[in-house]
């Protein structure tokens, strides 16, 4: 027995063929009322009857979910077969002729049992079909003599429609099944394949990630032993020793530089978001670089309406947008130009970062997103991969939008 959805739609698509069956003799009934003659009341009780019982049955169905159990679910099949059949039988009685063009009901149950039984009980609800269909043809020439044995005839070939029906059909289900069952193997199997990709990606992910980590942090490591290990042999007042100390200094605050970085760009935590004001979030990060700035002259302007807002982690966003700036300012000549500021797009809002330095070689164009990449002597190759983390958090994206001499665009564009 399928799955409660699976049956759902199946029954369901069973009983609106069945309504439109009835509705369809019943027409071609009222069309050739020449031929057949007034329906009967009896044919009427008969066909209103089922019709309420399908509407019933179609409101029953509805009301299942997966908490039922799968016993009930046989029952109704074997019932709404046998019913089926039975309302088939009697308004093939009641259809006027010999051979009632009702009997086409018949084709229903066929089609229930050969979807949903073996091949033997299938084969035993067809041969009932054609015990009812020929004795429908007897009752009426007991009603009505003599008997016409065109129409026995006729009713052999009606059943030999039945079988090959019920059999088409059971041997397109069973190989749709067969087909079923080899496509959840495969999908089974990708998974499994794709689970070790994943698995041994990461792995190599580690080992990269494990290498670029070893290799920065040897660096600095490598020059303040030899720094020390200089300096120890220098007398007490020499200024190569004064020297040595100053370079391990700056290594090992390079050392705790790229330490944080790291730690920012692995602890990336899922964003508190909440409505902000863009404009202010950019005054603030304005304010913080402006000391810094100053110190080569530049200018940074921001550009963005005042009530723009937009739903994000403001702390996060700031970072990102402090690190973008940072990057420009170094990359900006002595009195040269920043602009920061805001947008609403298409179903996005861009925060940018803009400045007039020179513009990103297409090489490192390519890589400048990946950690630990950095073309500046004292970088750590973290920044921009830090940015790209928090856009992605933000279910966004971080991109360079313009690289050309005198203009280079940094944009975050955040989902609206």
């Amino acid at each position: 027995m399928p799955k409660i959805e699976s049956y759902k739609r199946q029954e369901v698509s069973l009983i609106l063929l069945n309504i439109a069956v009835l509705a369809a003799l019943f027409v071609v009934h009222i069309i050739f009322l020449f031929e057949l003659g007034n329906p009967s009341v009896f044919l009427l009780l008969t066909l209103a009857v089922r019709f309420v019982i399908l509407i019933f049955e179609l409101i029953w169905l509805q009301k299942l979910n997966e908490t039922v159990n799968p016993k009930l679910l046989k029952v109704h099949t074997q019932i709404s077969i046998w019913l089926n059949i039975a309302f088939a039988f009697i308004a093939s009685i009641f259809g006027g002729t010999a051979d009632s063009h009702y009997s086409v009901l018949m084709i229903i149950p066929i089609i229930q049992a050969a979807y949903y039984f073996n091949l033997t009980q299938t084969i035993g609800i067809i041969a009932v079909t054609i015990v009812l269909t020929f004795l429908e043809v007897w009752i009426y020439f007991r009603r009505k003599p003599p008997v016409d044995f065109g129409e026995f005839f006729e009713a052999a070939t009606v059943s030999l429609i039945f079988f090959v029906v019920g059999f088409v059909v059971w041997l397109l289900v069973g190989n749709l099944r067969e087909e079923e069952a080899k496509l959840k193997e495969s999908l089974s199997e990708l998974k499994e394949t794709q689970a070790k990709l994943v698995s041994e990606e990461k792995l190599a992910a580690v080992g990269r990630l494990s290498s670029a980590i070893a290799h920065e942090i040897r660096n600095p490591v490598a020059m303040i032993a030899s720094s020390l290990e200089m300096a120890v042999k220098q007398k007490e007042n020499s200024p190569l020793r004064a020297e040595m100390f100053e370079i391990a200094a700056q290594e090992a605050t390079r050392l705790e530089t790229l330490t944080s970085d790291f730690l920012s760009y692995a602890r990336t935590r899922e964003p508190e978001k909440k409505t902000n004001n863009i404009y202010e979030t950019l005054e603030y990060v304005a304010s913080l670089v402006k000391a810094k700035l100053a110190e080569k002259k530049i200018q940074i302007e921001v550009l963005c309406e005042k009530d723009l807002t937009a739903d994000f982690d403001a702390s996060q966003i700031r970072q990102a947008m402090l690190n973008l700036v940072l990057n420009a300012a170094e990359a900006t000549v002595n009195q040269g130009r920043i602009k920061i500021g805001g947008q609403k797009a298409e179903r996005v809002v861009k925060l940018f970062v803009e400045n007039d330095g020179a513009m990103i070689s297409g090489e490192n164009g390519e890589k400048i997103f990946e950690p630990f990449f950095t073309d500046k002597p004292k970088g750590t190759g973290l920044g921009l991969s830090i940015v790209r983390n928090i856009a992605h958090s933000h279910k966004g994206e971080i991109i360079l939008a313009n690289n050309e001499k005198g203009k280079v665009r940094f944009e975050i564009l955040l989902p609206v």
